[in-house]
């Protein structure tokens, strides 16, 4: 049921997913939270409501430690669930995966060590996923090949734009974990991403939800599904939070929108959108001026 005078729909929906981290049976039996179920409860949130997204974007540390039996694991989960949903998965890995790994046992293609960027169009709309990761290292890169070929791809916009994602956001970070393994060219990828048509950039790896800017454009860290880490630490500590969340992306004609969504949080109220709707249809009266 649409509301009187609600503003314009999003022409394109995405939902992001970051830092999943998981785990072989065996071992995350022996941890404090199994992150698999917890995808799985975020994966029934998606599918339950009525937003459908174009696509699903998992931006990195899809496992623990890169092994066969934890990509997997995680494809008996979300393969099913994407078809449920009805919308395709947009991978790219993070400083715990293995490029060769998650080829072969996610993705069902042929093992390679290359970077794992790609260009995915969801209609109008361009989703170019880059592979930020330096084999053995958890800080963040992108190469002077992969630069020069995301310049190429930019030379020809989209007719919706575009959203660049990857692991390691181009933004400073409050902790100093994080700022110790964070994207070193991020100036570099600025000069690029100048002019063109990208519109926002989504990121996962620092565990903080958080939101800045590069070059003008919107960047978005979106909130992982594992261990959450308290950003009010500057000292060097560590405290990790049972915080789970993924992000809805809202892609309008003249803005875009990143929104952060828990879904294992206690619900203290809930009302019917047939109460809610009347109710905002009347706010939305009393505009100076009335939205189309």
């Amino acid at each position: 049921m649409a509301i009187s005078g609600m503003a314009a729909e999003p022409a394109h929906t995405l939902i992001q997913i970051t830092d999943v981290h998981i785990r072989a049976a065996d071992e995350a039996a022996a941890e404090p939270v199994d992150t698999l179920v917890v995808l799985g409860r975020a994966l029934d949130a998606v599918a339950q409501t009525g937003v459908r997204p174009a696509a699903v974007l998992f931006t990195g540390d899809l496992t623990e430690h890169g092994r066969p039996e934890e990509y997997q694991r995680l494809r008996s989960l979300v393969d099913p669930a994407m078809a449920r949903i009805g919308v395709p998965a947009v991978y790219l890995p993070g400083n715990h995966d293995d490029r060769a790994a998650m080829l072969e046992h996610l993705l069902g293609a042929a093992a390679s060590t290359a970077p794992l960027d790609q260009v995915v169009h969801l209609g109008a709309l361009r989703v170019i996923a880059m592979d930020s990761t330096v084999p053995g290292r958890a800080y963040g890169e992108l190469s002077g090949e992969q630069l020069a070929w995301l310049r190429t791809e930019l030379r020809t916009p989209a007719p919706d734009g575009t959203v660049l994602a990857l692991h390691h956001p181009p933004l400073p970070t409050p902790l100093p974990l994080s700022g110790a393994i964070e994207l070193q060219n991020r100036a570099a990828l600025a000069e690029v991403l100048t002019g063109s048509d990208v519109r926002m950039v989504l990121a996962g790896h620092t565990h903080v939800v958080s939101a800045g800017s590069l070059a003008g454009i919107p960047v978005w860290t979106g909130g992982p599904v594992a261990t959450t880490f308290d950003s009010l630490l500057s000292d060097g500590a560590l405290r990790g939070l049972a915080s789970p969340s993924i992000s809805r992306i809202d892609l309008f004609a003249d803005s875009v929108l990143a929104t952060h969504v828990p879904f294992d949080a206690t619900t203290l109220t809930s009302v019917p959108a047939a109460v809610m709707q009347p109710q905002i249809a009347a706010l939305r009266a009393q505009l100076p001026t009335a939205r189309a």
